[in-house]
């Protein structure tokens, strides 16, 4: 290319400054306009749509990604797409729209990797739409290293704490050996824009052309800690760095040195435990179950077998008289010598998890990007208004761990007891299970036991009976959490039917089972009572010798008789027939239970032989008219009644709730002359 001299304009001064604003508005025509030819319709931002169902053929989108991802970034590999149906949990692996990326944190290579495909990824096109290519790749979110990206919050980096307790956690579950992306169904069907050719990847520089697969960009590597030549933390490429402090006393000596005389910000965040699941403490203070508070100050029993329970920083402790609810403190460190910074948590090692995150910054940066984030917890379990039911003498009820409040079937009465049983275990996901009284972290089960540190009194897992925690004992009589069985007595708040919720604090798409709740009556059931007495007269019912009486279950008053007798004759009875009571099956004198036809229900603890007939306000006992089995296979029982007051005689059935009764019985009576 040849260049010539620069010649003099002849054109007169407000002749070029006119044409210069002329040309200034044509390029910026050109700038603002695009091409229609490039303006290709882009997808919205994907809603969360989960694995619904099983098919875990991995499907086209999700071959064509993995692919390219593949050949993109050479020497990065697959962990694979399809998932069986028999693993737990929900997982779009499971429908062959989800990709396991493997790349590793501790590779230099792979993070550059990482950080050129997110790039890539959340780019602003040049017609202004933002993460223009995760929309047309139809991603719905990815995992890793610790943080989601998910397109219903606009691919915003969130904490992702992939086990409940976080020291229990591996590389794979905190995706440090994998990116994990999961595709809208419309990605994995390989439908949206960038699958079928309307849009291509961004052209980055150093890329090649042909026919031959694009050699990765990998943007220059920033190093985890940036260091000069002679080891000094450089902070002019990196705002600030972070170093895992673990909490079981060893002193931690950093990899890189502070400068004499040069003022560092040297700030602590997090909590971590130092024993059971409510002994947990910061960088300044602990958690006191007694106060339910935070104290600076660890208590003398603490203290002797723990320590102070403060980090160390060179030796000095972050010590506050006021515990911050953020757990989060900062002092500044200007080193009399250059060297490494020594850090150290004053407790003894057995129980200690979790750990304390310093970042270490100038004094004037802000360093809230790099704290830990509280994962968003739902509440405990609330109840609504109360829902009207037929009385609830004995019911089980299954609560499962996936679901919110259920209902039983039958109503309590307010002011009534009950006895409440607990059994069963359900998997709230990541190795913690529940009974509804304890909860299990790490194998051992705990009578109470909070899934985010910063909150330890909270009763996650607990069953929740009409919004109170559960707090029944083993019903063997031994310790509370020796066995998975439980029970209390409860009296009721309000009638209605029992609302029963496990309280997952954390998301339910990992959970699973269920406990059963066994609700009995125990305050007793009012009798039925005799017909009213009345004078005797010489008319027809005095003296008519039989009488029958048709008797409706549903009828809690029952059926008084035409005749009347006096009081200390004799009535011979016969009743036929049987009835449902709560889809249960009676007769005069027996239930079905699965165990068959027995003369009592033993799931009733009220000692009172429910659903039977009685006559006149008295039990009686009725046997069969023929065989020798104490329930009647034909439903016919006979029994004498000795008449005590004069008058009439009633016939009704003992029950707590006679609205869902149907059927009928036949009472026959004769009087007994001699």
């Amino acid at each position: 290319m040849h260049f010539r001299p620069a010649r003099t304009s002849t054109v007169p001064p407000s002749h070029r400054r006119r044409l210069g604003r002329l040309l200034a508005f044509a390029v910026a025509l050109l700038v603002l306009v695009p091409a229609a030819a490039s303006a290709v319709p882009i997808e919205g931002f994907a809603t969360y749509d989960p694995q619904t169902n099983c098919s875990p053929n991995a499907k086209p989108g999700t071959l064509k990604l993995s692919d390219w991802l593949q050949k993109q970034y050479p020497g990065s590999g697959s962990l694979g797409i399809s998932r069986s149906c028999k693993d737990g949990g929900v997982s779009e692996h499971k429908e062959g729209r989800a990709f396991d990326w493997a790349v590793s944190v501790y590779s230099a290579r792979d993070r550059a990797y990482v950080a050129d495909f997110m790039a890539k990824l959340f780019a602003t096109d040049a017609e202004g739409n933002t993460d223009a290519l995760a929309r047309r790749m139809g991603i719905m979110y990815l995992i890793w290293n610790d943080h989601i990206y998910s397109s219903y919050y606009g691919f915003r980096a969130r904490d992702y704490q992939a086990c409940k307790v976080l020291s229990t956690c591996g590389d794979t579950l905190r995706h440090r050996n994998h990116v994990h992306i999961s595709l809208s169904r419309a990605g994995g069907n390989g439908t949206t824009s960038w699958y079928t050719g309307a849009s291509t990847v961004p052209p980055t520089t150093g890329t090649t052309t042909g026919t031959t697969a694009p050699a990765p960009v990998v943007a220059p590597s920033v190093p985890l800690v940036p260091k000069t030549a002679s080891g000094i933390l450089d902070l002019r490429k990196r705002p600030f760095v972070t170093v895992a402090v673990s909490p079981k006393g060893t002193v931690k000596t950093t990899g890189f040195k502070l400068r004499k005389g040069y003022a560092y910000k040297v700030t602590a965040a997090g909590v971590y435990g130092y024993g059971a699941p409510a002994q947990v403490a910061d960088a300044s203070c602990r958690w006191s179950p007694g106060s339910r508070g935070w104290a600076p100050y660890p208590a003398t029993a603490v203290a002797r077998s723990n320590g102070s329970l403060n980090l160390l920083v060179n030796g000095k402790p972050i010590s506050t008289k006021t515990c911050r609810a953020d757990h989060v403190y900062a002092v500044t460190v200007k080193p009399k010598a250059t060297g490494p910074l020594r850090l150290q948590v004053m407790n003894k090692p057995t129980g200690a998890t979790g750990s304390v995150r310093v970042l270490v910054s100038r004094s004037t940066t802000n360093v809230g990007a790099g704290l830990p984030v509280v994962p968003t917890l739902a509440g405990a379990p609330t109840v609504a208004a109360a829902q009207d039911g037929t009385g609830l003498v004995s019911e089980t009820v299954a609560v499962p761990a996936t679901s919110g409040t259920v209902l039983t079937g039958g109503a309590l009465e307010q002011g009534a007891d009950y006895r409440l049983t607990v059994n069963g275990t359900a998997d709230l996901g990541k190795g913690v299970a529940t009974d509804g009284r304890c909860l299990s972290v790490a194998g051992t089960w705990w009578p109470q036991a909070s899934l985010e540190r910063t909150v330890p009194d909270q009763a996650h897992g607990r069953l929740y009976v009409e919004g109170v925690p559960f707090a029944g004992d083993a019903s063997d009589g031994g310790s509370v959490c020796a066995s998975r069985s439980h029970t209390t007595t409860y009296t009721a708040t309000r009638s209605g039917r029992l609302a029963l919720a496990l309280w997952d604090p954390l998301a339910r798409a990992d959970d699973a089972g269920q406990v059963t709740v066994t609700v009995q009556r125990l305050t007793s059931v009012a009798t039925p009572t005799a017909a009213p007495a009345g004078p005797v007269a010489a008319t027809t019912p005095w003296t008519q010798g039989t009488d029958t009486v048709a008797v409706n279950p549903a009828t809690p008053t029952g059926t008084v008789s035409t005749m009347k007798a006096k009081a200390g004759q004799k009535v011979r009875m016969v009743v036929k027939g049987s009835y449902r009571s709560g889809g249960q099956d009676a007769d005069a004198s027996c239930v079905v239970t699965g165990a068959g036809w027995v003369p009592a229900d033993p799931s009733v603890l009220l000692g009172q032989e429910l659903l039977r007939l009685w006559a006149d306000g008295q039990r009686v006992s009725w046997r069969p008219v023929s065989g020798t089995s104490a329930c009647a296979l034909d439903h016919a029982y006979t029994a004498t009644l000795t008449v005590t007051k004069n008058g009439p005689l009633r016939f009704a059935v003992l029950d707590l709730d006679h609205r869902d009764n149907t059927g009928s019985l036949t009472v026959a009576l004769t009087r007994v002359t001699s």
